[in-house]
């Protein structure tokens, strides 16, 4: 097992235990999509823990902490960050569908994803966000209050 899996399956508990927290604020008839997403999280992280504490019992707890570390950029990572907050506020002014196709079009460019990639990836990506929150499960995202 190695040492940065252990903080991978506190943070998926802690997730578990936040959304479940708040589920029981939801009404009784749309609990049981997110109950069971969950569940099936909780039981697909335990899973996980066992496979990796069988596999610690074997080979030990190994540090992999300075390998994964090796190639951090804090200036691409405090621009990921500045990018999230932007995508956020964006989605309280102008909606989920226009700030996720500028959140989407900024992070391509900034990590240089070459253009014609970038391009096929955010259209397939608003397609699929559109598909499946609007036409299939009818989900109405923001639209955000410049443009309610």
């Amino acid at each position: 097992m190695n040492k940065s899996d252990i903080g991978v399956v506190i943070f998926v508990y802690a997730i578990c235990l936040f959304f479940g927290y708040f589920l029981k604020e939801l009404p009784p008839e749309t609990q049981t999509y997110p109950l069971c997403l969950i569940i099936a999280l909780g039981l697909l992280n335990t899973l996980f823990l066992l496979k990796n504490v069988i596999k610690a019992q074997k080979a030990g707890l190994i540090n992999d902490l300075p390998q994964i570390f090796a190639d951090f950029i804090p200036a691409q990572f405090t621009f990921i960050i500045g990018a999230c907050l932007l995508f956020f506020v964006g989605i309280y002014l102008v909606g989920f569908y226009i700030s996720g196709f500028f959140f989407l079009c900024l992070v391509l460019w900034y990590l240089k994803v070459p253009l014609h990639q970038a391009a096929l990836t955010v259209i397939f990506i608003s397609l699929v966000i559109y598909g499946a929150f609007t036409l299939f499960l009818k989900v109405p995202l923001p639209l955000g209050i410049l443009l309610e």
